[in-house]
């Protein structure tokens, strides 16, 4: 674990900040976030892995989207004009500090909407793109994907005894069958995707987007974004929005997604939110796993399933 005295001596040989006041968000082996204070200013404070490849495009994807006025906070560049400081094995960056509550599944909606309209990859980053994961390329590696997470929930649903799954195991066997019928309109898409450049957040999680006094959605924490599907950024608001009129909201934002709307029920049709929910709590070592969360989440994935049957047909 990283002490404070690591993140002052940061803050006071890189960015000159004397004296201020420090507080953790997070502290993980991997991960440390600090909360920092000086005067009248709040920042944020982050310390990762050089390993991590993504994390320095990130960056610097961070601090051109908020130059061209996108809701993201501003990273605070060093005293020598730098974006970050690499320091033996970890990378460290400052970044504004949003003040606020987290965003209602609504408001989430209207705002990635509108980050997938005007977020574009900056010509100046181009040269860092090569460092973090390609954009999606082939609609084999998307269906390989469904296919991975369908053999991890059976995996899950042995390992770990869990019941009341099948069903969603099932929703999940039937959007990889759709999704192979589909390979023509999935080709299309990500042609479009690589062609446009789009940019997606790739972490929507109600804490990564904050609404301020002011009314505001900003988003925050970049460190998965990259040019990619725009569907895949809703799979995080899913199954817990009615398609029908949030999906309204997004398009009216999104405008060109509306030409590939079918593909996003069509990804709706997997249970995202319960694979994510079971990987999180294995992978965080929070077992055993809750049986009353489980029962909820089939409960809502299979109500989902009822509402896009209504909205798509076939």
């Amino acid at each position: 674990m990283l002490s404070l005295n690591h993140a002052l001596s940061i803050l006071n040989q890189h960015y000159d900040i004397d004296h201020p006041n420090v507080e953790w968000i997070q502290n993980e082996p991997d991960k440390v976030v600090w909360k920092v204070s000086d005067k009248n200013r709040t920042y944020i404070l982050k310390s990762d892995f050089k390993k991590n490849s993504s994390l320095i495009p990130s960056i610097y994807l961070q601090y051109e989207l908020s130059l061209q006025g996108l809701n993201v906070p501003e990273v605070i560049p060093t005293n020598r004009r730098k974006l970050c400081v690499k320091l033996n094995n970890r990378i460290y960056f400052l970044s504004r500090y949003i003040h606020g509550e987290p965003a209602t599944i609504s408001e989430r909606t209207k705002a990635i909407g509108d980050f997938h309209q005007r977020a574009r990859l900056p010509h100046s980053w181009q040269a860092y793109q090569k460092k973090t994961a390609s954009p999606m390329t082939s609609a084999k590696e998307w269906i390989e994907d469904y296919e991975m997470k369908i053999n991890q929930l059976k995996k899950w649903e042995k390992d770990y005894a869990i019941q009341h799954i099948q069903p969603c195991i099932q929703l999940a066997e039937k959007c990889l069958n759709v999704s192979s019928e589909r390979t023509a309109d999935l080709a299309n898409h990500i042609t479009k995707v690589n062609e446009s450049k789009w940019l997606v957040h790739g972490d929507l999680t109600h804490r990564n987007a904050i609404k301020t006094k002011s009314g505001d959605i900003w988003l925050i924490d970049l460190e998965h974004s990259k040019v990619d599907s725009p569907v895949k950024d809703i799979r995080f608001l899913l199954p817990k929005i009615m398609l029908s009129s949030h999906y309204g909201a997004y398009f009216s934002r999104f405008l060109v997604g509306r030409s590939f709307e079918e593909l996003y029920y069509m990804d709706s049709i997997f249970p995202h939110s319960l694979h994510s929910y079971i990987g999180g709590v294995i992978r965080q070592k929070r077992l055993p796993l809750k049986r009353s969360s489980i029962q909820e989440l089939v409960l809502k994935e299979l109500h989902k399933d009822e509402m896009i049957s209504k909205l798509w047909s076939g």
